[in-house]
């Protein structure tokens, strides 16, 4: 079958004064890099498809390296599609690694499948130990405003957390118009949006007022459960009524977790 095959390859290390750079990169269509920036002693690096979306046939692999004493945000400027597929699948792999002594945030946008979309994402993140990473995703329920609310075909949504070689999170779904996964969500708001953030530092303790505060983000509009790993991390699920809702208490919990670690969180976007 036909398609692109695109790939981001990127390696970032800390010069001698500890500023984070790209030491490595390589991509190609339909992944594009904007320039990077530096904030908060953060690098932040906007990842761009200059595409409209992903289509039949597409695949696409990112392999991302944070080597020890750098710290990298991956974001992107605008949501990301996948498009009605007749027949096949897009398909995205991605893998994040992040040595002992380096932080990697990604926060990738909303992802917003179309009416007829066939989508499967793998995500494998490794960490050593004494490592940082925090993983959002976002995952709107369609094209909201022009009526395609649930109405593609499959997404195949699979993530794993390794932690100094050990799996510490496995968070697999297969969301499909008649399942009963999305039905459960359908019945607690008719547009669910839904968001998947795994956090994992050695230096966020379990009695961190943080994680009281994150609870207390649970509204009407936003339903919020957070929950320890086996060791060294946490998973947190957001479940709400609007996309303004979820990128509310989202960005909310993003705060927090930058507060508990004594850094202001960087922006996604060059002032």
């Amino acid at each position: 079958m036909s398609g692109l095959s695109g790939h981001l390859r990127l390696v970032c290390s800390a010069g001698e004064r500890g500023r984070t750079y790209i030491r490595e990169q390589s991509f190609r269509a339909p992944v594009h890099l904007s320039k990077p920036h530096q904030e908060e002693d953060v690098l932040v690096v906007n990842i761009v498809n200059p595409t409209a979306g992903l289509l039949a046939g597409d695949r696409v692999r990112y392999d991302v390296a944070v080597e020890s004493g750098a710290r990298v945000l991956l974001t992107a400027p605008s949501a990301s599609r996948a498009h009605r597929i007749v027949e096949g699948e897009a398909r995205v792999t991605q893998e994040f690694r992040v040595a002992s002594g380096g932080w990697l945030e990604s926060w990738p946008e909303m992802f917003i499948p179309q009416g007829g979309a066939r989508y499967r994402q793998q995500t494998a993140v490794r960490v050593e130990e004494g490592g940082e990473a925090l993983l959002i995703e976002m995952i709107a329920p369609g094209r909201t405003a022009s009526g395609e609310v649930f109405a593609f075909v499959e997404l195949d949504w699979e993530t794993e957390v390794f932690l100094g070689g050990t799996k510490i999170a496995r968070e697999r779904y297969t969301l499909k118009p008649e399942s009963p996964m999305l039905a459960a969500m359908k019945a607690q708001f008719a547009e669910a949006y839904y968001a998947s953030c795994f956090v994992v530092s050695p230096h966020l303790r379990a009695e961190s007022e943080s994680w009281r505060r994150i609870h207390d983000l649970h509204r009407d509009d936003a339903w919020v459960g957070c929950s320890a790993l086996v060791r060294g991390g946490w998973a947190i699920r957001v479940l709400a009524a609007g996309s303004v809702a979820l990128r509310r208490t989202v960005a909310a919990i993003r705060s927090e977790i930058y507060a508990a670690r004594g850094w202001r969180a960087p922006g996604l976007r060059r002032n």
